[in-house]
């Protein structure tokens, strides 16, 4: 079971908080807009599911997103999640930001692997964006959406689910948001 720790508002501490706040800065987050969060230590894998309130935070603001420009809202997917997470951990732990694993592996083949069988044939539609640098959701999302090659792939209507990963704990937070063009039984499989 992966070590964590709980990160919550300073009005939730009791005694000093000045301990925390280079922890807080270490991952980018202001304090007085900090809500509670699980975040992993340097060791751990990431948490794929259920999403933690800040990768929730990003599909929530990606939906919003979607819903302004006339598109279908994307269903959270659990084997997605795991593919994304495993993606985010071995980006941090081997220090690469690539969409293509040292072992070869690709957003297609990781989603089978996890159990997204729709994925198995090769023949579906999917996308991987990934980020690197901001801790929370708001800014992840302003940095994809910033760039001309990946604000597209965000709006595209013809992706219908999505997995998220973040990983902390490295020099910095690691993101992988992995879109399919397809829904599979496995999204609703809450277990790791």
């Amino acid at each position: 079971m992966p070590r964590m720790v709980k990160m919550c508002r300073l009005a939730s501490f009791r005694g000093s908080v000045w301990p925390i706040l280079p922890v807080l800065a270490a991952l980018g987050l202001a304090p007085w807009t900090l809500g509670c969060s699980t975040v992993e230590y340097a060791d751990s894998v990431s948490q794929a599911n259920p999403l933690d309130a800040i990768e929730s935070d990003l599909v929530g603001r990606l939906n919003d997103m979607r819903t302004k420009a006339g598109v279908p809202i994307l269903k959270v997917c659990a084997t997605l999640n795991q593919s994304a997470s495993a993606h985010s951990d071995d980006m941090r732990d081997k220090g690469y930001l690539k969409d293509i694993g040292p072992d070869g592996s690709t957003a297609v083949t990781r989603a089978c692997e996890a159990g997204f069988s729709v994925a198995c044939d090769g023949s579906i539609g999917m996308a991987e964006l990934l980020a690197k640098g901001n801790a929370v959701a708001s800014a992840t999302l302003d940095q994809w959406a910033a760039d001309t090659g990946t604000q597209p792939v965000l709006v595209n209507g013809d992706f219908l689910t999505v997995g998220v990963g973040r990983s902390m704990g490295g020099e910095t937070a690691v993101w992988t948001l992995d879109l399919a063009a397809a829904d599979d039984p496995s999204c609703d499989d809450a277990a790791p």
